[in-house]
């Protein structure tokens, strides 16, 4: 089986008719991977991507790695992490509170928990306006993005600061 590379970082198997396509969160990568899988095996997917095996793949917004092939999918979004969990830590105000995340969680999620009443239990008005943003940013984190997008390689701790800043006027 041949395997095609475009310019679009994308990767392409020839076995068009029965494949799965991929969107492909890898740590330490600054955007997704496309990549047309063969059909059924996790382990073709990450010889065709390039993944070792003590990488983790975990499926987009799931607590566990994948541990079954994907047979059956005609597409999925992965994230591919060394790390099995992530320690959270978010601060607001004069507080700290943490918990672990999978890496494969969007922002959204944590965001979630951040201001709930297992977080800092902010009222309504409050968390709506609520956003995650690295320390020393000028924009908060994209709310659809995976966490484990920003760690760094081989880290699996992640510092975020809780603002209720408005970021819509600029």
């Amino acid at each position: 089986m041949g395997t095609l590379q475009d310019s679009t970082n994308q990767i392409t198997s020839c076995e068009d008719d029965l494949s799965i396509h991929v969107e492909l969160d890898i740590e330490g990568a600054a955007d997704p991977r496309a990549i047309t899988a063969p059909h059924g095996g996790l382990s073709g997917l990450r010889e065709l991507a390039e993944i070792d095996i003590d990488v983790h793949l975990f499926e987009r917004d799931h607590d566990e790695p994948l541990s079954a092939d994907i047979a059956g999918r005609k597409a999925i979004r992965l994230v591919a992490h060394r790390a099995r969990l992530i320690e959270v830590e978010v601060r607001y105000e004069h507080r700290s509170i943490k918990r672990e995340f999978a890496p494969a969680k969007t922002v959204f999620r944590v965001l979630q928990w951040a201001v709930s009443k297992h977080g800092f239990d902010l009222d309504a008005t409050a968390a709506a306006r609520a956003n995650l943003i690295l320390p020393g940013a000028e924009t908060p984190l994209p709310r659809d993005s995976v966490i484990g997008a920003y760690t760094k390689p081989g880290h699996h701790v992640l510092v975020l600061d809780l603002t209720l800043r408005d970021f819509t006027n600029g």
